[in-house]
């Protein structure tokens, strides 16, 4: 029998996407209010954005600075 974790709320996960929210959602801050109801969407937005730009330095900018060398 496989060990099936409960689908209840996870602490790790929280603290884990509140890490990963906290400069985006500084960001959100500068151009949309905390109470508005779509500051978690930009706040999620700029993360994703984030994340590209992280992947593209990644695959095209570092194999060329190697490859300068």
């Amino acid at each position: 029998m496989a060990f099936h974790p409960p689908l209840s709320w996870n602490p790790v996960m929280a603290l884990l996407a509140r890490l990963l929210l906290i400069v985006p959602s500084l960001i959100a801050g500068w151009f949309v209010s905390p109470d508005d109801v779509a500051y978690w969407v930009i706040a999620f937005a700029i993360a994703l954005v984030f994340v590209v730009l992280t992947i593209a330095v990644e695959l095209y900018v570092v194999p060329r600075l190697r490859r300068g060398r």
